[in-house]
């Protein structure tokens, strides 16, 4: 199945069989633009920094691919089959939903870092599954989990925004950092303005 590569900014994902178990393989790149050190010591730190935001997503509540292998630039991760939200859309109930998760995830002092529909699959019965941490981080900043909230509001239409805060406040989600969003868009809206 190595022949099926999907190629992505910073990674190359592939479909192989860990095990008996189905799995993708997330396998980052090497940037030749980089010095071979600092390419191979971020290309391992970041692979690192996305395990471990599973694994505690994971322990957070938060459904996602749990981790089946890890090597120094690569883990492997079981498969998901469902349907990706931003190619199938969101529904009201979906977004509520994504806020809970999201919800979750700050409660864990972890943010996404590209919290959108375009990361989140909906897997049928078994629910909503939140995918690529590549560009997460563990962050007790307000600014940082605001931010994600901003990101999915920005993806979101006004009605489905309202679902998706709605269900963020429901799941404990800090008000303060919904107040923080809105400063948050406020800012880009004036930098629109002055541009």
């Amino acid at each position: 199945m190595r022949d099926e590569k999907l190629q992505g900014a910073e990674a190359v994902l592939f479909e192989e069989k860990i095990a008996g178990i189905d799995a993708v393989v997330k396998d980052r790149v090497v940037k030749k633009y980089r010095s071979h050190a600092l390419d191979a010591k971020l290309r391992k730190a970041r692979t690192g920094r996305e395990v471990r935001l599973l694994r505690r997503a994971k322990e957070a509540g938060v459904p996602c691919p749990f981790v089946l292998e890890v090597g120094k630039t690569h883990f492997a991760m079981n498969k998901i089959l469902g349907d990706i939200l931003a190619r199938v859309g969101m529904s009201a109930k979906s977004a509520g939903i994504a806020g809970e998760l999201l919800a979750k995830m700050h409660s864990a002092n972890m943010v996404h870092g590209d919290y959108t529909p375009a990361n989140i699959m909906d897997s049928g019965k078994g629910g909503l599954v939140v995918i690529d941490f590549g560009l997460g981080a563990f962050s007790v900043d307000i600014e940082d989990k605001a931010t994600d909230v901003v990101t999915m509001r920005k993806a979101l239409g006004e009605k489905l925004a309202k679902n998706f805060i709605f269900g963020y406040l429901k799941a404990k989600g800090s008000g303060k950092i919904v107040e923080h969003a809105k400063e948050i868009e406020s800012r880009a809206r004036y930098m629109e303005r002055a541009a």
